[in-house]
């Protein structure tokens, strides 16, 4: 079956040039995700976060990244960089639907 997906060209950049690297067709490691994401069980609904788990200034001087993302990240969030890279895409794209929607009124 053929399947057409709109991803960031930034994303499908990468995606490319790690897959000729690998000497792979991007459809290989396209069926490979689908695969491996379906044999992953489903995980268990998130709890919320609690007042202890707010960052600290410590957080921010070990993991500088945060700083810089300081607007997009939730207290409880993990400082796992796929977890930070997942916020800022979308706090971004709120941010930007925000913006579309403001200067079409």
């Amino acid at each position: 079956m053929k399947a057409t997906f709109d991803i960031p060209d930034d994303l499908y950049r990468l995606v490319k040039a790690r897959s000729a690297l690998e000497g792979r067709p991007i459809r290989s490691v396209a069926v490979q995700l689908f695969q491996d994401w379906l044999a992953t069980p489903d995980s268990p609904p998130e709890e919320p976060p609690s007042a202890e788990d707010a960052l600290t200034e410590e957080d921010y001087e070990k993991f500088p990244w945060l700083k810089i993302t300081r607007k997009f990240i939730k207290s409880g969030m993990s400082h796992d960089m796929d977890e930070i890279r997942e916020a800022i895409t979308r706090g971004s794209a709120a941010e930007t639907a925000e913006k579309l929607a403001t200067n079409q009124a």
